[in-house]
């Protein structure tokens, strides 16, 4: 008996010498008892059986994280019953990937795009399309790395589309880094490659602003607690005036002579349907700090900016100038109001050339900043009025045939508040958002 087990001892022992020994240097599995390949950890060899790992469904898979109190490691395998896929855990993703599935087609290959639009608090990410993709998953952060994400915007389920407008939680002059994935009912693809922007600079209300549309700059003014266009919105296709309503995104432009220019000295005159570019009538809900639409109505004005309600002018009427009281914040008082309102917002000089006011241009004085120009208006295929009167729209209905104006003339120094009718075209100046 103790022979035996003596002869057993000396069996064991060198087994497990055997099995250290082919550890040191990878393990092999196989019939033959070859050594392992010298660059496999693990060498598995068989011309009768396969290799199984794992299988689990989608709920078993989902629950590893819980029965091992961890993160899943980088790599780890399972096939997916529930998917019929081979799936491994990409940890930077925080997700499972699919890496072949039986009986499936899994999304095409596809990349990722360089960002369009870029403001300084969105973009647009893009990238081609990825056959067999029915949604697209899109992460963004801040760093290349992935280790962390702006909010809302890890594994952000976007659809079946190829651009995606970003314009939440973004800071502006700050790097960004966007990467996507294409999933459809077999599985989701690894990511993109990454695409990397910077936003647009901060801006600071009297510094000049550029529309990215069209690239033309505007100064700006800061006028209480609103920020203006220090001049008038000039985007749009230029046509000469003719008759009948105007097209959308057409502009007219006419010089101090009265007549079509296309280089638009004093920026563009809009229809209101034109300026409102498809929006309904909005005004503000009472006085400040609730004096503009709810949303405001950016009409033709650049992101960011939008057509100022009558409250806004109302608003900006009462920092303009000696008589406050004069301009009440309500929908029905129209006239000539104020007292030197007018005058102070228009720019000095007496024409010559622009910028300038045909004489005597009384009480110009521009001591706000805001540069009023005497554009005149257009009606019915004509141009009138040149340097003479500066009219502007508010993106209010007066009624169904009009609309809130303000305007101020050569020879005045109050502001006339009216309803005028909207197939006349009038200046428009942007305010911020």
């Amino acid at each position: 008996m103790k022979s035996n087990c003596f002869v057993l001892f000396i069996i064991l022992t060198l087994y497990l010498l055997k099995v250290s020994t082919c550890l040191a240097q990878g393990v092999a599995i196989n019939p033959t008892g070859a050594d392992p390949d010298p660059s496999a950890m693990l060498d598995v060899k068989s011309t009768t059986s396969g290799m199984l790992i794992p299988r689990m469904t989608t709920a078993q898979r989902n629950n590893i994280a819980t029965a091992c109190s961890c993160t899943p490691a980088e790599g780890l395998l399972i096939f997916n019953t529930s998917s019929q896929c081979f799936e491994a855990y990409y940890a930077s993703g925080s997700t499972w990937v699919s890496v072949a599935c039986i009986g499936c087609q899994l999304p095409g290959s596809f990349s990722a795009s360089a960002a369009s639009s870029i403001q300084q608090t969105s973009f647009s990410a893009n990238w081609t399309a990825s056959t067999g993709a029915t949604s697209y998953y899109l992460d963004v952060s801040t760093n290349s790395s992935f280790s962390s994400f702006v909010s809302g915007y890890e594994n952000l389920n976007v659809g079946n589309v190829t651009t995606y407008n970003v314009a939440s939680n973004l800071t502006c002059n700050t790097a960004y880094y966007y990467r996507i994935r294409a999933t459809n009912t077999c599985g989701t693809s690894s990511n993109t490659g990454t695409i990397n922007l910077t936003t647009s600079s901060c801006f600071t209300c009297g510094n000049p602003f550029t529309d990215t549309r069209d690239g033309q700059s505007y100064n700006t003014v800061l006028i209480g607690s609103q920020c203006w266009m220090a001049q008038n919105l000039n985007y749009g296709t230029y046509v000469a005036i003719h008759g009948g309503a105007q097209v959308a995104g057409e502009k007219y432009c006419q010089n101090l002579s009265g007549v079509n220019d296309a280089s638009c000295p004093m920026g563009a005159l809009y229809e209101w349907a034109t300026m409102m570019n498809g929006s309904a009538s909005c005004d503000g809900t009472g006085v400040p700090p609730n004096d503009k639409c709810s949303t405001p109505v950016q009409g033709l004005c650049p992101a960011g900016w939008h057509i100022p309600s009558h409250y806004e002018w109302t608003t900006l009427e009462k920092n303009a100038g000696s008589n406050p009281g004069a301009f009440p914040y309500d929908e029905t008082t129209s006239g000539w109001l104020g007292t030197n309102e007018g005058g102070n917002i228009k720019v000095t000089p007496v024409c010559g050339t622009l910028p300038c006011w045909n004489s005597p241009n009384t009480g110009g004085a521009n001591t706000i900043g805001f540069s009023a120009l005497p554009n005149g208006q257009s009606w019915t295929g004509a141009f009138a009025d040149a340097g003479n009167w500066g009219r502007f729209w508010t993106s209010f209905e007066f009624d169904a045939t009009n609309a809130w104006s303000r305007m101020t003339g050569n020879t005045i120094t109050v502001i006339y508040r009216t309803g005028d009718n909207k197939l006349y075209g009038a200046s428009v100046r942007c305010v911020k958002d």
